[in-house]
């Protein structure tokens, strides 16, 4: 038995992947933050994001672009681009973001961060489907009756009590 000295937990509350990855300090291509600072689902889905953009071009290397004053982010060279032609490489670099599971449009970097948690969509998609998940919850309470009557005033359910 010994402990994480990532995530302070017991070697039995990891699963063999977890702790391997804790314990070789890797960057993730994505978002160029340590292994440690990455949940199992997290790292898979930033993985998968890389390995998809990937296969859609003949270049391989992970460039680094920053739009503008934004954050910086990873990037491939498009597949036009060729290296024996005087053309600027910047110009033909390609942004990689993930996309929402729902609606499919692009993530900002705080959807990025969370991804794990949010499922991988958006705040939008997520607000969404908890706002349909809690009214289900409402519907369900209102339809267990509680048969609690105010003694004094034979108010049924009283929301405030003195």
């Amino acid at each position: 038995m010994s402990t994480c000295t990532v995530c302070q937990k017991d070697s039995m509350e990891h699963s063999k992947r977890l702790w391997e990855m804790h314990k070789q300090v890797t960057i993730c291509e994505f978002c160029d933050k340590s292994s440690g600072s990455h949940s199992e689902e997290l790292w898979e889905m930033h993985k998968g994001t890389i390995e998809a953009a990937r296969r859609k071009t003949r270049h391989k290397k992970i460039w680094t672009m920053q739009i503008g004053t934004g954050p910086k982010c990873p990037a491939l060279l498009d597949k036009d681009f060729s290296y024996n032609s005087n053309l600027n490489m910047a110009e033909w670099l390609v942004p990689i973001y993930m996309s929402c599971t729902e609606c499919g449009l692009f993530l900002g970097s705080i959807e990025e961060d969370y991804a794990d948690m949010l499922g991988g969509m958006c705040l939008e998609c997520f607000r969404k489907t908890t706002e349909v998940e809690s009214e289900k919850q409402v519907d369900q309470e209102k339809k267990v009756e509680n048969s609690i009557v105010n003694i004094w005033s034979g108010e049924k359910n009283p929301k405030v009590w003195l």
